[in-house]
């Protein structure tokens, strides 16, 4: 009995792994009325207004274009794609280029068109409340679905 002990400890450990695994997979989806193609605007407190448009597809893969306006009249423009995923009713967003960790925020629809968006996690630390809301509208309905990879 002494010798299978360390054997039944080992695999009770692993069966608790699996079910770990198993459990955080089951909670991950796609709400699909966030499918399509957004459009937002954000103005930061030193006058920059931050504008986008973004593209989630069914393949939970996005691509967002970014416009940032300076208060001098400067432009900078640039994109960013990854991810997105619902889990444990949050929308997570990981772009691909150099985070660990993905935004998650709070996600509510305030009108028939558009949702509201608040940021409570950026990589990995909790955001003070109300700090980052913003405002998507959809502009044009989803994307053809192109599956490919699984989120």
């Amino acid at each position: 009995m002494a010798r299978l002990f360390p054997a039944i400890i080992f695999f009770s450990w692993v069966l608790s792994g699996c079910a770990v695994i198993a459990n955080s997979t089951q909670s991950v989806s796609l709400d699909v009325k966030l499918i399509g193609v957004w459009s937002g605007e954000y103005l930061e407190e030193g006058g920059t207004l931050k504008s986008w448009v973004q593209t989630r597809n069914a393949d939970g893969t996005y691509s967002i274009d970014f416009s940032f306006k300076e208060p001098n009249g400067a432009i900078r423009r640039f994109t960013e794609s990854g991810r997105w995923w619902i889990m444990d009713r949050l929308f997570h967003e990981l772009a691909s280029s150099d985070m660990t960790h993905p935004d998650k925020y709070r996600y509510a629809f305030d009108e028939k068109r558009c949702v509201r968006f608040e940021l409570i996690e950026s990589d990995g630390y909790a955001e003070e409340t109300d700090r980052y809301v913003f405002n998507e509208c959809l502009t044009a309905d989803s994307p053809p679905a192109v599956f490919g990879e699984s989120i």
